[in-house]
């Protein structure tokens, strides 16, 4: 189990797609130091209204350093944007995007996230909840598109 890491940059709204979609990304972080944590966004922010949805979610890995292999992205769910659903030892109550993302490849990966069945104010993204060893520097930027 990794020690969540909320990174350390806001949301920031880039593009709206011919008045249907909002895409929103967070600027690349501060480079991490801890080879085995998870890395968490700060809360989306209840106002888009993302339950019942079906959203994109992209992840670019900018720099790497070190060897690091595959890991999983996900999703978790808040009632008040504070206390997060953990599903490290629980295999429930989170939203499993990816078990098979590759840390080495930089460029953007992109997925798909069915929000049709879950009913929460808040969620957050965020990748390698089982603590594997991710190098010693890592940047990257993170982000979501949902349809208005």
């Amino acid at each position: 189990m990794a020690v969540k890491e909320t990174i350390n940059k806001g949301w920031s709204p880039v593009s709206t797609g011919d008045g249907f979609y909002i895409t929103t990304t967070q600027g690349e972080n501060d480079a991490l130091s801890a080879a085995t944590v998870a890395p968490v966004t700060p809360a989306i922010p209840a106002s888009t209204r993302l339950s019942g949805s079906k959203i994109m979610v992209f992840i670019d890995v900018n720099t790497i350093s070190g060897s690091v292999g595959t890991t999983d992205i996900f999703m978790e769910m808040s009632p008040d944007g504070v206390n997060w659903t953990s599903h490290e030892t629980t295999g429930q109550d989170y939203i499993e995007l990816s078990t098979t993302f590759n840390h080495n490849a930089t460029g953007w990966t992109v997925l798909i996230a069915d929000l049709q069945e879950f009913r929460s104010p808040y969620y957050r993204i965020g990748f390698n909840s089982q603590g594997n060893t991710m190098g010693t520097v890592m940047r990257f930027q993170m982000g979501y598109s949902y349809a208005k």
